[in-house]
C-alpha cells in the first residue's frame, strides 16, 4: 500500500491552507464581538475577504478533496483501521472544508425527546455551518484535524505483509476491515414470494453494475451457526442495504445491530410500508415498482461510490 499520493498531497495541502489563513487574518483583522457574529451570520469573516483570498480558498478545499479521495479507498483496505477512523476522517474533511470558508462545522446525533417517562418524539441527526468561525480560530481547528489525519497516514503504512505471522489471529479486530465491493442485504426471505425474490434481484443487479457483489442471508455459505455469519456480514461488508417492506422482526434486528457499530445501512421500504420508532428518523424512500427501486438505488449508488454504472 503506496502511501506516498497521500503524504504528498498532505504537504500541498498544508502550504495553500498556510498562505489562506495568513491572508485571512490580515484581512480581517481582529476577532469580531460575539453578539455581531451571532447576528452578522455564517459569512462575516468571510464577506471581508478579497477576491484573490476566496480563490486560494476555493484552490484549497479541491485540494482537501483530492487527498480524500485518495484517503478512504486506502483507509478501507487497512488490515489495522477501522468504521471509526473513516468517521473521524469524514468529520476531519467537514470541520476542515467549514473552515476553509471562515466557517464553524457542528453536528448532532438523534435525540429521543422525553417528558416524565413518556416519550413526545424523535430529533432527527443533522450538521450545518450556520456559525461563522474568526481566522484565528479556524487556523487553529483547520490543523487540529491535519494532525489527526497524518497520524492516521502512519498507520495506512500498515499492511499485512507488515503485520507478523500469527498477529492476526492474536487480534480478531484486523480480521474485521472492510472487504471492497461486497453488499449485504437485510429483507424479508421467502422463496413463495415472487415479489420478493423480484425485489432482490434488483438490487442485486444494481449493485452488480458498479462492480459490488451482494448475497442475502439465504446465500451465505456456512459451516458454523448461521447468525454469526450474518454478524460478520455486517461487520465487514462495505455496503449495508436494509428493506423494511413486510417489517420482518429480524430485518430491524439486523439494522439495528449495524447500527449499533456505528454502521450506515442504505434503507429502503416498499410504498405504504410502516416505519416502527426505531427507525423513524432515518431516511427510508419508498418505492412503487420495482423500475423506481432501480432508479433511485443506481442514484444512490452513482453519488456513493463516485463510479458510472457499466453498460450506461
Amino acid at each position: 500500500m503506496d502511501t506516498k499520493e497521500i503524504s504528498t498531497g498532505m504537504e500541498k495541502l498544508i502550504k495553500e491552507a498556510t498562505i489562506f489563513f495568513d491572508m485571512a487574518l490580515d484581512e480581517c483583522g481582529e476577532e469580531v464581538d460575539p453578539y455581531w457574529v451571532f447576528n452578522e451570520g455564517r459569512n462575516l469573516y468571510w464577506d471581508k475577504l478579497t477576491q484573490e483570498s476566496r480563490i486560494l480558498s476555493q484552490k484549497t478545499q479541491e485540494t482537501l478533496l483530492n487527498v480524500i479521495a485518495l484517503f478512504i479507498p486506502t483507509l478501507k483496505a487497512s488490515p489495522v483501521l477501522d468504521e471509526s477512523d473513516e468517521k473521524d476522517v469524514r468529520r476531519c474533511v467537514k470541520r476542515m472544508r467549514a473552515t476553509l470558508k471562515l466557517r464553524k462545522f457542528s453536528a448532532w446525533d438523534i435525540e429521543v425527546l422525553h417528558d416524565e417517562g413518556a416519550v413526545l418524539g424523535v430529533s432527527p441527526p443533522g450538521q450545518s455551518e450556520d456559525k461563522s468561525n474568526p481566522p484565528n480560530d479556524a487556523r487553529e481547528e483547520f490543523f487540529e484535524c491535519v494532525d489527526l489525519l497524518m497520524g492516521i497516514t502512519q498507520l495506512l503504512k500498515i499492511t499485512p505483509a507488515n503485520i507478523p505471522d500469527g498477529l492476526h489471529s492474536k487480534n480478531p479486530n484486523l480480521s474485521q476491515s472492510y472487504r471492497p465491493n461486497t453488499a449485504f442485504i437485510m429483507m424479508p426471505i421467502d422463496k413463495n414470494a415472487p415479489d420478493n425474490e423480484d425485489i432482490y434481484a434488483a438490487y442485486k443487479e444494481c449493485f452488480s453494475k458498479y462492480g459490488i457483489s451482494a448475497i442475502r442471508a439465504d446465500e451465505i455459505e456456512h459451516e458454523d451457526v448461521i447468525t454469526e455469519r450474518i454478524i460478520e456480514e455486517i461487520k465487514t461488508s462495505e455496503f449495508l442495504l436494509g428493506d423494511l417492506t413486510n417489517e420482518r422482526p429480524s430485518v430491524y434486528y439486523e439494522i439495528g445491530y449495524a447500527h449499533s457499530l456505528g454502521r450506515r445501512v442504505i434503507l429502503y421500504r416498499k410504498a405504504g410500508t410502516t416505519i416502527h420508532f426505531d427507525l423513524a428518523a432515518y431516511n427510508c424512500p419508498e418505492y412503487k415498482n420495482i423500475s423506481e427501486l432501480k432508479s433511485i438505488l443506481m442514484n444512490r449508488l452513482e453519488g456513493t461510490t463516485n463510479r458510472k454504472p457499466e453498460n450506461s
